[in-house]
């Protein structure tokens, strides 16, 4: 069982659209899931990494990894429909454009 605990949309940081933090079988606390969105795409799931310098080139290395294909689907769709209500609620609360 998947639980989303909390999303915190964040605007601004060009493709990085929220983080999220979700509990998994309420036995592992994953913070600072990441929801991208490329323009005219989907938005997507990636878990927790951290950035590092290698040969004077920025690199990303993975903090946690679903080895599960089942888990990793059912993680990204759980978030992702929990962002879509908030992106939801956002849009409909928002004022018309003049």
């Amino acid at each position: 069982m998947i639980t989303v605990d909390s999303i915190k949309p964040i605007t601004g940081a060009g493709n990085l659209r929220a983080f999220a933090n979700i509990t998994i079988a309420n036995k592992i606390r994953i913070s600072d899931v990441r929801i991208i969105a490329q323009p005219n795409q989907k938005p997507w799931v990636s878990m927790p990494s951290r950035a590092y310098e290698k040969e004077g080139q920025r690199k990303w290395a993975a903090i946690v990894e679903l080895l599960d294909e089942t888990l990793k689907k059912e993680v990204s769709d759980v978030v992702l429909a929990e962002f879509a209500k908030i992106e939801s609620a956002r849009q409909t609360s928002m004022p018309p454009s003049w």
